[in-house]
């Protein structure tokens, strides 16, 4: 048994963008971390960090046992974002995410925590308000029925062991790639504003999200309870990239691309992918996603859970741009 003074996380996904956010803060606050990678995972990232590591895969379920044995938590953060098919989406965020549940359940009954962290995909847009974690989910895309479907894997095991389902929005910040391509643009002179860039959307920088998930891990108050988290404060799309472009001192040209205009490329870009057989890198469902709001109402992980965003984004993209910067991603 590993020493009972030193609480032991494992974390699916710990090799990406906001995994390897959440292990560093993990192992600072006094964590042991071990994570589920694959033999030819990049852990890259991971370099400067301690960890201990169990080869499995979510699609390879008896390979999860031992992963899950004899840790105190298990935050599951690993999920696809891109796929060929709608078969491939589910295989992951949802009979993926049911297999590590199974796992634990039938290996260490005494989990004090599993953290899925889903998305706002799996709720839906805004409809005149603010979207709450209560209101009925209505996904807009492949991802977002996915992401729900993952969610509603963990209700059968409510009773066996204490969940908590954390739904971020887009998340940015230093060393992310993409929300780059944002960056890259306005820093390149150039505003696309899609069908109008009206809509509002609320974001979350990287460690304020990171943050938010180790303080629903180790809430008793958030068993059986799902979290936005988010800047309380949303923006247009027009208004971020006019963020943006101040902070690297570029005016840029505004180009507004009427949805109708955007669903042609989108068209063009499946077909496309689809006989190449690979995902697309811009698709109808995307153009959906992009043009509608994206408010949430945060109050819910204030309340239980005394979490408020620390950086806005005016802050955090100038984070992220310095470091853009110093790692040469923009000239």
């Amino acid at each position: 048994m590993h020493d009972a003074k030193v609480k032991t996380v494992l974390v699916t996904g710990a090799n990406g963008f906001i995994g390897s956010r959440l292990c560093a803060l993990l192992t600072a606050t006094g964590y042991t971390v071990r994570i589920l990678c694959r033999e030819t995972s990049d852990l890259t990232l991971l370099k400067d960090i301690p960890y201990s590591k169990t080869i499995g895969d979510l699609t390879q379920p008896e390979s999860l046992s031992r992963a899950v044995s004899d840790v105190d938590y298990v935050i599951h953060l690993a999920g696809l974002i891109k796929a060929k098919d709608e078969a491939t989406f589910f295989k992951v965020n949802q009979h993926g995410t049911l297999a590590l549940l199974n796992a634990v359940k039938n290996n260490n009954l005494e989990l004090k925590k599993f953290v899925l962290v889903s998305s706002v995909a799996a709720a839906g847009p805004a409809k005149g308000t603010p979207r709450k974690e209560n209101d009925p989910p209505q996904p807009l895309t492949t991802y977002g029925r996915s992401k729900l479907a993952g969610e509603e894997a963990v209700k059968p095991f409510y009773d066996l062991f204490p969940i908590t389902v954390v739904r971020p929005p887009a998340v940015y910040g230093p060393g992310d790639r993409a929300i780059f391509t944002l960056f890259d643009i306005v820093n390149k002179g150039f505003r696309p504003y899609m069908g109008g860039g009206h809509n509002r959307v609320q974001m979350v920088y990287v460690d304020d999200l990171t943050r938010g998930i180790k303080m629903a891990m180790e809430s008793e108050r958030s068993a059986g309870e799902a979290y936005f988290m988010a800047e309380a404060e949303s923006h247009s799309t027009r208004e971020m990239m006019d963020i943006i472009g101040r902070l690297l001192d570029k005016k840029g040209i505004g180009i507004t691309i009427p949805l109708r205009l955007l669903n042609v490329i989108a068209f063009i870009s499946e077909t496309f992918f689809r006989i190449i057989g690979r995902s697309p890198l811009f698709s109808r469902e995307k153009v959906r996603e992009l043009t509608v709001d994206w408010e949430l109402d945060v109050s819910k992980a204030r309340e239980h859970l005394d979490f408020e965003t620390a950086v806005d984004f005016t802050n955090g993209a100038r984070e992220t741009i310095d470091w853009y910067r110093r790692e040469g991603w923009l000239k």
